[in-house]
C-alpha cells in the first residue's frame, strides 16, 4: 500500500515530525487527558452515585475494586503501548505495509488476552478479596461488583489497544469524543439503575459494562473510517507471529510495569483495610481525586511515547531532545497548578463522594501530603514515555519495580508499625517517587536508552530490514 495514493492522516491527527514541538505535544496532549478524564469518569461517577444513593459500605466496596481491577487491565494497557511505539514508528518511517500488519495483529492480541482476563477475573476474585483482609460487611457488595466489572474487561481491552494504535498515528481526538459519548452514556445509566431501578452496586456495575461495549464498538467502526491506511479488513485480522513477537517485546515490560505499580496499589489497599471502614472510604475517594491529578501527567507521557516513536521512525533524534526539553518544562507548569488546588482546596472536591465529615478529613489526610510531590512522578513518567517511544521500555520497568516494590513495601511496614498510624502509608508513597524520579533522570542523562533508537532507526530504513510474513 502505497502513501502516494492513500489518505495518510485521519481527521484530528497531529503530524510530530514538523512544526514547533510544545506546541505539538500540547495540542496532541489535551484530547489525550479530556480523554483520560471521561474514562476516571467511569469509575468515579459510579463511585459518587453508590456513595449517595446506597451507602458509605457500598462506597467502600467499589473503593477497594478499582486497584485490584487495575492489576489486569494495566497489564493490557502495557502491551497495547508496544502496539503503539510499533504504528508510530512505521508511521514515521512510512512503512503502511508493516504498519497495518502490526494494526491488524493488535486487534486479534486485544480480544484474546481481553478474554482470558475476564476469566481469571472472575475466578480469583473472592480469594483476593479475602487474602486482601477485607471487611465481613463489605465484602458480599465488593464481590458482586468485582464480578461484573471482570465479565467485561475484554471490551475495555480493546478499546485501549484501539486508541493506543490511534496516538500511534497522532490521533487523539477521535478516542476522546467516543469517551466523552460512552461516558455520558455510564452517567445516565448508573443514575437510572441505582435511584429509580434500585439495582443497588450491581446496577452501578452493568451500566459500566454497557458504557465498555458502547466505547470498543464506536472505536473500532472510527478505526475502519479514519482513513485508506486503516480500514480494518477480515482478511487481514490474523495472529502474525513476527508482529506479535515484536508487540510483545516492546510492551511486556511496560505491561509487568504497570502490573507491578498495580500490585503495589493492591497490597496497600490491604493495609488500608486495616484501619477500618472510614478510611478505606476516604482512601477511595481520595484516590478518585488523585487519580484525575495524574491525568495530565499521564498524558504529556503517552505524547511523548507518540511523539518520540514517529521522530525515531523518521531517524530525528535532534527532534526528540528538543521535544523533550520543552515538554517537561510544559509539564512541570501544569502540575505545579494542580498539586496547589488539591493541597489547599482538597476537601472540597471529597463532598461530591459522600458528607460523611469522618470520610472526608479521613481522605483529606492522603490529599495534603501527596500533593506537594506530584512533580516528582511528573518527571518520572514524561522520561519513561519518551524512552518507551524509542524502544526502550526494560529500564522504565525496572525503575517502576524498585519504586512500587522494593523502596514502597517495605516503608508502608516500617512506618506503619514505627507510628501506629496511616500517615504512614502516604509518606512512603512520596519517598518512592523521590527514588523513582532521581533514578529515571541517572538512567536518561548516562543515554544508554539511545542504543535502541539507534539500532531502530538504522532498521526501518535499512533495505535489508526484515519483512514481517
Amino acid at each position: 500500500m502505497s502513501g502516494a495514493t492513500t489518505r495518510k492522516h485521519g481527521r484530528g491527527a497531529v503530524d510530530f515530525l514538523t512544526g514547533t514541538p510544545w506546541k505539538k505535544i500540547l495540542i496532541f496532549s489535551i484530547p489525550l487527558l479530556l480523554g483520560n478524564l471521561f474514562q476516571q469518569l467511569y469509575n468515579t461517577v459510579d463511585t459518587i452515585i453508590v456513595g449517595r444513593g446506597i451507602s458509605h459500605v457500598a462506597l467502600a466496596a467499589a473503593g477497594l475494586c478499582a486497584p485490584l481491577l487495575r492489576v489486569l487491565i494495566s497489564f493490557f494497557m502495557g502491551v497495547a503501548t508496544g502496539s503503539s511505539v510499533m504504528v508510530s514508528q512505521y508511521f514515521g518511517a512510512k512503512d503502511y505495509k508493516s504498519m497495518r500488519r502490526t494494526m491488524h495483529t493488535s486487534v486479534v492480541l486485544a480480544l484474546i488476552v481481553g478474554l482470558a482476563l475476564s476469566a481469571v477475573g472472575l475466578i480469583l476474585s473472592r480469594a483476593i478479596l479475602v487474602l486482601l483482609n477485607t471487611p465481613d460487611d463489605v465484602l458480599p457488595m465488593a464481590l458482586s461488583y468485582m464480578r461484573i466489572l471482570f465479565s467485561g474487561i475484554f471490551l475495555q481491552m480493546m478499546y485501549n489497544m484501539i486508541s493506543g494504535i490511534m496516538r500511534g498515528l497522532g490521533n487523539s481526538r477521535t478516542p476522546l469524543i467516543i469517551l466523552i459519548i460512552a461516558s455520558i452514556t455510564n452517567a445516565v445509566l448508573t443514575y437510572l439503575f441505582v435511584f429509580p431501578f434500585q439495582f443497588g452496586i450491581e446496577g452501578s456495575a452493568y451500566a459500566t459494562i454497557f458504557s465498555q461495549f458502547l466505547s470498543a464498538a464506536l472505536i473500532l467502526v472510527a478505526l475502519h473510517r479514519s482513513n485508506d491506511l486503516t480500514r480494518v479488513s477480515i482478511k487481514e485480522l490474523r495472529l502474525s507471529i513476527a508482529s506479535a513477537k515484536e508487540i510483545l517485546k516492546l510492551g511486556m515490560p511496560t505491561g509487568i510495569q504497570q502490573v507491578v505499580m498495580s500490585m503495589s496499589g493492591v497490597v496497600v489497599q490491604g493495609f488500608i483495610n486495616t484501619f477500618g471502614t472510614t478510611n478505606i472510604a476516604g482512601y477511595g475517594a481520595a484516590s478518585k481525586i488523585d487519580m484525575f491529578a495524574f491525568m495530565p501527567i499521564m498524558s504529556f507521557s503517552h505524547t511523548m511515547t507518540s511523539y518520540t516513536g514517529q521522530n525515531v521512525g523518521a531517524g530525528d533524534m535532534a527532534r526528540v531532545d528538543k521535544g523533550t526539553k520543552q515538554g517537561i518544562v510544559l509539564t512541570l507548569m501544569i502540575v505545579a497548578i494542580l498539586s496547589s488546588l488539591l493541597f489547599f482546596f482538597g476537601r472540597y472536591t471529597l463532598i461530591l463522594f459522600t458528607d460523611d465529615a469522618q470520610t472526608i478529613e479521613a481522605g483529606y489526610i492522603m490529599l495534603r501530603i501527596v500533593a506537594p510531590f506530584y512533580c516528582l512522578v511528573a518527571v518520572n513518567q514524561f522520561i519513561c514515555g519518551v524512552m518507551r517511544g524509542a524502544g526502550e521500555t526494560v529500564r522504565p520497568m525496572m525503575n517502576a519495580f524498585m519504586t512500587s516494590l522494593i523502596v514502597r513495601i517495605p516503608l508502608v511496614i516500617i512506618l506503619t508499625r514505627l507510628f501506629g498510624r496511616i500517615e504512614g502509608i502516604y509518606w512512603s508513597q512520596v519517598i518512592g517517587w523521590a527514588y523513582g524520579c532521581t533514578s529515571i533522570l541517572i538512567i536518561y542523562l548516562k543515554g544508554n536508552w539511545r542504543k535502541k533508537a539507534y539500532s531502530r532507526i538504522e532498521a526501518l530504513h535499512s533495505d535489508k530490514a526484515p519483512e514481517h510474513p
